[in-house]
């Protein structure tokens, strides 16, 4: 009831409140964007892994970081400086986590239905501007999904208002994992040649998923204005090439 309540009392500015009928929130898509699709490897995933951990002060990381991790924190630093962000700006990040088995009793994975909570973490830029900063935000994400060990019940009164955010912060999020095995849906006349996610349409998030033509690789999707795209082009291609180079 606490999430309906916050919802229902959710309306746009000069709305009604308390309209006949619902329309659906408009989403608006600048006209100056353009749309791109950036690829890691299986090799950049693991070399990136090894530069990020060589980075960090022992005893921060025992394990590996994900390959999503590893991908996300590296888009989000990209996407950070691409939108010339400065050292005292603020961004919130967040991912979304399959709630299914972390219920108790946990539901079956043949559920149909959104069952999903999210998890956020608001951070000064200046960390993510530094020279590890992709190490950073692995950290930080990791600290986010660990916390769901505990249950998703447990923090559920912490997201309420989940839609509230400070003035002037920027919020970027992604769509999509590179688990959900986009490219091995067929339903009857073969396997996608190629998946985008429009969600991401307004900018300020980015898309994930496998890659099409390698195991262990990963896909990015991103929209951009044309002149924040060639920074991120020239950051992300140019990093990957640096590490393929130094280990």
């Amino acid at each position: 009831m606490k999430y309906l309540n916050y919802w229902l009392g959710l309306k746009p500015p000069g709305s009604d409140a308390n309209p006949r009928s619902l329309k659906p929130i408009p989403f608006p898509v600048p006209a100056d964007v353009v749309r791109a699709t950036f690829r890691f490897s299986r090799e950049d995933i693991k070399k990136l892994g090894e530069r990020v951990k060589s980075k960090l002060e022992r005893g921060n990381q025992t394990k590996p970081f994900s390959t999503y991790v590893l991908a996300y924190a590296y888009t989000l630093v990209c996407m950070v400086k691409a939108k010339g962000l400065k050292n005292s700006n603020k961004v919130k990040f967040g991912l979304t986590a399959d709630s299914r088995t972390r219920l108790n009793p946990p539901l079956s994975r043949n559920y149909i239905g959104n069952c999903v909570t999210s998890c956020d973490v608001l951070v000064e830029v200046e960390h993510l501007l530094k020279e590890n900063g992709v190490g950073y935000v692995a950290k930080r994400l990791n600290e986010m999904i660990k916390g769901l060990e505990n249950g998703v019940l447990e923090i559920a009164k912490e997201k309420v208002p989940f839609m509230d955010v400070e003035p002037g912060v920027r919020v970027i999020l992604v769509a999509g994992s590179n688990r959900f095995g986009k490219y091995g849906a067929d339903f009857g006349w073969g396997k996608p040649m190629n998946v985008e996610i429009t969600t991401i349409d307004m900018g300020e998030s980015f898309s994930m998923m496998e890659s099409r033509d390698e195991s262990g690789g990963v896909e990015i999707g991103l929209v951009l204005k044309k002149h924040e795209m060639e920074m991120f082009d020239s950051l992300f291609v140019h990093g990957l090439k640096m590490l393929r180079s130094s280990l």
